[in-house]
C-alpha cells in the first residue's frame, strides 16, 4: 500500500465514487429521451440501437485497453480528470446535436472518455487502501454506478418536467467538466509525492488471455455465457425507458422514478447477495459457482417474460427488480470461478477481458439488436414491437444458464 494520508486516500475515495455515479447517469440519461431524439432526428428504432448500442461500445473497448495501459504506468489522477472533462463535455453536446452523425460523435466521446476512468479509478484505489479493505472499496464501486444507473433515469425523468432534452443533456453534462478539475487538484497520486511508489508488474498480453481462455474447457463455456447473457441484459437496460413510455404510456418523470428504483432495488441487492454467497458458498469449492450462476439464470426466464407481456407497469416493474436481480446472482460467482483456475498474475487482464466481451456484446449487440428487431417487428405491433424483440432476446437467458452450469462442471480450479 502506498503511504497516504487516511484524509487525503477518504477524500480520493469520496471523488471516485462521484465519478463512478456520474458516469453512468451520463450514459443512462440518453435512454429515458432517446423517443424524443428519434423523432426530432428523424430516426428508426435500428439507428437509435446504433446510438445507444453499437456506436458506444466498441468505441468504449477501443479506448479502453490503451488508456488502461497507460494508467497502469502514469498519471491515473490525470487520466481520470480529462476521462470526466471528455466525457461530461461530450454528455453537454449531445444536446447540441442537429443530425444523427453528430449524435454519434457526441456519443463516441462519452464512450473513449467513460473507457478510462474505470481502470485508472480501479487502479488508484487499489494502490492507497490496505489489502484489507480491498474489496469493500471495489464492492463500493460497482454499487456507486448502480446508483447513477438508476440515479440517471430517476433525475433525468425529473428534470423532464421543466426542460427538453436537449437542455437536461446541458444540465447534465457541465458540471462533470468541474468535476475533472476538482479530481486533478485534490486527488492522491502517489507515483507524483514522496510516498512509497509502486511499480506494477510486466501486464500479460491480452492474446495470453485469449489462448488460455481457449484451451480450457471450463472457460470458453464461461466465454459463451458471457456472449449471451448480456445480450439481454442491456436490451432490458438500454431500452426499458422507451418500453414503458411505449407499452404502458408512462410518463418519463413516472418512467426515470420507477424504472430507476427498479433498477437500484435489483442490482444494489443482487450484488451484494452475489458476493455473500460466493464468499460464503463458492470459496472452498469454486465449482459450485457454475450451478449458482447457471439456475440463478434458468430462473430469471419466466419473469423476463412476465416483465414483457403483463398488462399492468406495476406489475411489469414488479417482474422487472426480480429480473434483474436473479441476473445480477450469476456474475460474481463466474468471474470467482475465471479467476480460479488461472495464475495470479492473469487476473486483472481476466477482468478486462471480461468486461470487453460483456460491453461489446451487451451494449454493441443486444442494444443494436433490440432496436433492429423492434423496427421489424413495428409494421405488426406499432408501438408494441419491443415486446417481441426482448421476447426473442430473453431466450439468450436459457442458453447462459446452461453454459454457467456447464462451465461448473468442467472446471479445474488451479492450487493457490
Amino acid at each position: 500500500m502506498a503511504i497516504v494520508s487516511p484524509v487525503r486516500r477518504n477524500l480520493t475515495w469520496g471523488l471516485l465514487l462521484l465519478v463512478a455515479v456520474l458516469s453512468y447517469i451520463d450514459r443512462q440519461v440518453f435512454t429515458l429521451f432517446q423517443d424524443d431524439i428519434k423523432a426530432e432526428l428523424g430516426l428508426t428504432d435500428g439507428q437509435l440501437g446504433l446510438l445507444t448500442g453499437l456506436s458506444f461500445a466498441l468505441f468504449y473497448t477501443l479506448a479502453a485497453f490503451p488508456i488502461a495501459r497507460y494508467a497502469d504506468r502514469g498519471d491515473r489522477r490525470l487520466t481520470i480528470a480529462v476521462c470526466v472533462a471528455v466525457w461530461s463535455a461530450a454528455t453537454a453536446a449531445c444536446g447540441f446535436a442537429a443530425t444523427y452523425w453528430q449524435m454519434i460523435l457526441a456519443r463516441i466521446g462519452l464512450a473513449a472518455g467513460e473507457a478510462g476512468a474505470g481502470p485508472a479509478a480501479n487502479s488508484l484505489l487499489t494502490e492507497i487502501f490496505p489489502l484489507s479493505r480491498r474489496t469493500t472499496i471495489i464492492s463500493s464501486m460497482l454499487a456507486a454506478s448502480a446508483i447513477g444507473i438508476s440515479g440517471g433515469l430517476a433525475l433525468g425523468g425529473w428534470l423532464s418536467q421543466f426542460y427538453g432534452w436537449r437542455t437536461v443533456f446541458l444540465i447534465l453534462g457541465l458540471p462533470g467538466i468541474g468535476l475533472g478539475l476538482v479530481v486533478w487538484l485534490l486527488a492522491a497520486e502517489p507515483r507524483r509525492g514522496k510516498g512509497e511508489r509502486t511499480i506494477p508488474a510486466e501486464q500479460i498480453a491480452f492474446g495470453t488471455v485469449l489462448r488460455t481462455m481457449a484451451g480450457n474447457t471450463s472457460l470458453r463455456w464461461v466465454g459463451l455465457m458471457l456472449s449471451m447473457v448480456p445480450l439481454t441484459g442491456f436490451a432490458f437496460i438500454l431500452w426499458g425507458a422507451s418500453f414503458f413510455q411505449r407499452v404502458h404510456g408512462m410518463s418519463k418523470a413516472e418512467t426515470g422514478f420507477w424504472l430507476g428504483g427498479a433498477m437500484a432495488a435489483g442490482l444494489v441487492i443482487g450484488n451484494l447477495l452475489a458476493g455473500w454467497v460466493s464468499d460464503r458458498y463458492g470459496k472452498a469449492n469454486p465449482r459450485w459457482n457454475g450451478w449458482f450462476a447457471g439456475l440463478s439464470l434458468i430462473a430469471a426466464f419466466p419473469f423476463a417474460l412476465a416483465f414483457i407481456y403483463s398488462p399492468s407497469p406495476y406489475l411489469a416493474l414488479a417482474c422487472f427488480v426480480v429480473v434483474k436481480f436473479t441476473m445480477t446472482l450469476h456474475l460474481g460467482p463466474i468471474i470467482a470461478l475465471c479467476f480460479a483456475q488461472v495464475p495470479v498474475a492473469m487476473r486483472a487482464m481476466m477482468s478486462a477481458t471480461i468486461n470487453m466481451i460483456i460491453g461489446l456484446a451487451g451494449t454493441g449487440v443486444g442494444g443494436t439488436l433490440a432496436g433492429f428487431l423492434s423496427q421489424a417487428f413495428a409494421r405488426d405491433y406499432a408501438d408494441k414491437s419491443l415486446q417481441p424483440a426482448l421476447a426473442i432476446l430473453s431466450c439468450c437467458l436459457l442458453v447462459g444458464g446452461v453454459a454457467a452450469i456447464m462451465a461448473g462442471r468442467t472446471a479445474r480450479p488451479l492450487k493457490e
